[in-house]
């Protein structure tokens, strides 16, 4: 239930309603792509709205499947519901301690990392201040991002070295390619990488978790000499003790983070010393509140973070927000490496493409922070209609 203000302090808005629309587009017949695990990718959106009893709406991105999210937004709605739009802190580790049984793997906290953006959206609305400003200021309005493509697909009209072709004529300063398919398969891909991008490009690659420690081992190191800037997701997220030993004898930095939830399990990862970089997906992971949380851990812990985006552009909007709100640590002015966001260019996708009234902004390699209140995006609901699910 609300509270009254005190005297003397602006009057507190207060959660009036909350809804989700949900977007898929594909997978498409003669069009799928995928990674090591899987093909048909089918990029999806579950945009949580917020409305406040001041008229001030915000929208997040809850994870998995939209139909699953709404149903889950239903359950959690009543804790929200009158609730000041500042109190998430507290609904939330209400609902994790009540709903403890649940677990936190799952479209519960997919969904309350929506709730969360959606609130602090609604909040920087309502001030005249970017999210960013909330999370504790904005580092930079112009942010580094890397090519996430080389998908295994079965596309005529969208084979690997097309989308090895596109990276290096945008040019980007960094890529990343799936492989994971056997050591074989991941040094012809790799090779073929370095050929068409050239020697200057950062390559990064990702195994989607499909090896077992001793196959990941054999082909790092059996690519090694292809300057890989680091290798994510090589084993699958609950085997923390392969992670550790891992990166004790891997010769390229190993990363992860999108199939991990919470603080609680970044923290893990942290004390076992599973990885060099940390990559929370925010929509994921309990929203930007959760995120921040991350990356304080990774900062007193000296690891990098770079923030897992896929999928559609309130997600990368979002992202941007995240970076511009992380300080640089160790250094000030003159990063080794540039702290990076991931930037999907390897497939058709709609929702990255059109959901924007005013689509985020690449140059050179950079996006520009969306100028203007809370998330300062509107989505373009007239182009994306044909695409909803619920």
């Amino acid at each position: 239930m609300s509270h009254p203000s005190p005297a003397g302090l602006r009057r507190t808005p207060v959660i009036k309603s909350l809804s989700l629309s949900g977007y898929q587009y594909g997978p498409l017949p003669g069009k799928s792509y995928g990674n090591a695990r899987a093909m048909g990718f089918a990029p999806r959106s579950s945009v949580v709205h917020v409305e406040t009893d001041e008229g001030v709406t915000g929208m997040g991105e809850a994870a998995g499947s939209p139909m699953v999210a709404r149903e889950y937004l239903k359950t959690l709605a009543p804790y929200f519901i009158g609730r000041s739009v500042y109190d998430f802190q507290q609904i939330q580790a209400f609902i994790s301690n009540k709903m403890y049984h649940s677990g936190v793997q799952n479209a519960l906290t997919g969904c309350l990392s929506g709730i969360d953006v959606a609130l602090l959206d609604a909040i920087g609305k309502t001030l005249g201040l970017r999210v960013c400003d909330l999370m504790g200021g904005c580092s930079s309005t112009r942010l580094p991002v890397y090519a996430s493509t080389g998908y295994f697909s079965d596309d005529p009209d969208n084979r690997y070295e097309d989308m090895l072709e596109k990276v290096r004529k945008l040019d980007f300063l960094g890529a990343k390619i799936k492989i994971g398919r056997g050591v074989k398969s991941d040094l012809q891909r790799v090779g073929l990488a370095r050929e068409i991008l050239g020697p200057d490009i950062l390559l990064i690659v990702d195994m989607n978790a499909a090896y077992t420690g001793d196959v990941a081992l054999e082909s790092i190191r059996a690519m090694q000499h292809h300057q890989i800037h680091w290798v994510e997701e090589p084993l699958p997220p609950w085997d923390l003790n392969g992670y550790a030993e891992l990166r004790a004898r891997s010769p390229v930095p190993l990363s992860a983070g999108e199939a991990h939830y919470t603080a609680q399990e970044f923290k893990t990862l942290i004390d076992k010393r599973c990885i060099d970089i940390l990559q929370p997906s925010i929509a994921y992971t309990g929203g930007l509140t959760e995120a921040r949380r991350i990356a304080f851990l990774a900062q007193l812990n000296n690891l990098r973070v770079a923030p897992h985006v896929w999928g559609s552009a309130l997600g990368m909007a979002v992202g941007c927000h995240y970076g511009a709100s992380l300080p640089g640590w160790p250094h000030t002015d003159h990063p080794a490496n540039p702290s990076f966001l991931e930037y999907d260019v390897g497939a058709d996708n709609p929702l990255r493409d059109d959901m924007l009234v005013t689509p985020i902004a690449l140059d050179r390699s950079h996006v520009i922070l969306p100028d203007g209140p809370g998330l300062g995006v509107e989505i373009n609901r007239d182009a994306i209609e044909k695409y909803r699910v619920c």
